[in-house]
């Protein structure tokens, strides 16, 4: 399933769109095992009852119900259906029939091998035990931790086949079962799903896709942070830094550029030679970023008389704003040492050489005016 269903930081949404609230219902109450999930998925409109205002707890889930209960969960009723099946006992008219081809899709039900969908079969426990581990971050869970959990968990241990032990016990981790007493010691995998279970089921899931949903806003709400080339002297205001003028950076050419060969107007590609970084480390320039150049004018070398120069701007692809203007010349070849500070290693003496940068070949650029990026999105502002 994790070949094609990327995680889903998930929103919330079940059969029926009247929201009614868990003591609405007749047949079940404040000490009933499940009523705090029910409630809490009533009250958000998630789930509800029936017209007679039951909500019918023992009541087993089909499969019909299950693939458009977890469609619905997931927020993937409106996804585009890849694959095209067809059903000896289900067809375009079934109620159903949009959510099943989802699940199918998603892997999150597999219809049988005699190309029936049986709709109205019931879902049983490991099913969905299954599809949770499998949607939620279950992969720095070891099987000694999983078999461990299982075992000191429920008093079935022994009943519970090889192939799903390490399964089930990431569930139980994960503490996303659920558990109806009186058998809340026994795992039951292979009983089918109630609708008091469901509801434990998807509120324990909710509550976990809840906080990747908060980790994931707060990523993204937060600079971007790693290793790179130091830029000193720069200006952080809020989310924004700026590059001051004068500002060396090393880029690497992807091709060949040369004051003898390049034309006004050619255009050609480079790459930061490493990620450019402030000193918090946060990354003001990507080492990812293509970017475009543009060479303006050429000077040609003359023997004795001059070097050859390359004027040239650069664009960042990922915004596609002019953000400098460089200079290159042969005669000034700089290293990075010490963090940021440019270092001059050698200087032709004698006149008469074209600048020429190699593919891969790292160029030292400086930018002419001040430059300032926004550390949450990368964007380069000007």
């Amino acid at each position: 399933m994790k070949k094609n269903f990327t995680r889903i930081f998930l929103l919330f949404i079940f059969l029926m769109p009247i929201k009614v609230y868990a003591l609405d219902f007749v047949d079940i109450d404040h000490g009933f095992w499940a009523y705090k999930e029910i409630d809490l998925l009533t009250d958000e409109g998630i789930i509800s009852g029936y017209p007679d205002n039951r909500y019918l707890p023992q009541k087993l889930v089909t499969r019909a119900e299950y693939a458009a209960m977890v469609i619905k969960t997931i927020g993937q009723e409106n996804i585009p259906i890849e694959t095209m099946y067809t059903f000896e006992d289900i067809d375009n008219s079934h109620w159903a029939w949009g959510y099943i081809l989802r699940a199918v899709n998603l892997d999150i039900l597999k219809p049988a091998t005699d190309n029936y969908f049986y709709p109205d079969d019931y879902i049983t426990r490991s099913e969905i035990i299954t599809f949770l581990v499998n949607i939620l971050k279950s992969e720095d869970i070891g099987k000694k931790e999983a078999i461990i959990a299982l075992q000191n968990s429920f008093d079935d241990f022994d009943d519970i086949p090889d192939w799903f032990k390490v399964t089930a016990g990431k569930a139980e981790v994960l503490n996303v079962i659920a558990k109806e007493p009186p058998r809340d010691r026994y795992l039951d995998y292979d009983k089918y799903v109630n609708r008091a279970q469901i509801a434990v089921f998807l509120a324990k899931l909710k509550q976990i896709t809840d906080g990747y949903i908060q980790e994931k806003i707060a990523a993204e709400k937060s600079p971007k942070t790693g290793e790179g080339i130091i830029i000193e002297n720069t200006l952080r205001i809020d989310d924004v830094v700026t590059l001051p003028a004068k500002t060396i950076l090393p880029i690497m050419v992807i091709g060949q550029l040369s004051s003898e060969d390049a034309e006004p107007g050619q255009m050609f590609q480079a790459r930061f030679a490493n990620n450019i970084v402030d000193y918090e480390h946060h990354i003001l320039l990507s080492k990812d970023i293509i970017l475009v150049g543009k060479v303006l004018d050429t000077t040609k070398a003359i023997n004795f008389v001059r070097n050859g120069e390359l004027i040239f701007e650069l664009s960042a692809t990922n915004n596609n704003k002019n953000f400098t203007r460089i200079l290159g010349v042969a005669e000034y070849e700089a290293t990075i040492v010490e963090s940021n500070k440019v270092k001059k290693i050698a200087k032709n003496i004698i006149k008469g050489k074209d600048f020429v940068a190699k593919d891969g070949q790292i160029l030292y650029i400086k930018l002419f005016k001040p430059m300032r990026v926004n550390i949450v999105t990368g964007e380069v502002l000007d």
